[in-house]
């Protein structure tokens, strides 16, 4: 009976750390629908959202801006001050955070023209 147990944590054991390194390669930075999707200019309301978050965070130099929406409240945000270099961000306004784009992620995205 114990060396049934001992299995039953080993098996649930493995599935635990199995499911946690899915979740940790299932972020933002892979997800397709960060580059797949296309660029769009915000609605009023996503505009002055997330020109909100913007302000409250010290960011400047976003004289145009064009969003993806990754998921129901998470977006990518292209921002430019002259059209031709391109800042990304990645914002979450339902919880007051946006944090500049990766490296990586930055790399792979494509400006909105």
């Amino acid at each position: 009976m114990r060396k049934f147990l001992w299995i039953i944590l080993i098996v649930i054991g493995f599935f635990w750390i199995v499911g946690k390194c899915s979740e940790e390669n299932n972020t933002i930075i892979s997800d397709k629908r960060t580059y797949e999707s296309s660029w769009r200019q915000a609605t009023n309301e996503e505009l002055f959202t997330i020109s909100k978050l913007m302000v409250k965070n010290s960011i400047t130099g976003c004289g145009e801006y064009h969003i993806k929406e990754i998921e129901n409240g998470e977006y990518i945000i292209a921002c430019t001050r002259d059209g031709k270099n391109w800042k990304y961000y990645v914002a979450w306004p339902n919880i007051d955070k946006i944090y500049l784009a990766s490296v990586d992620m930055e790399k792979k995205l494509k400006p909105p023209y």
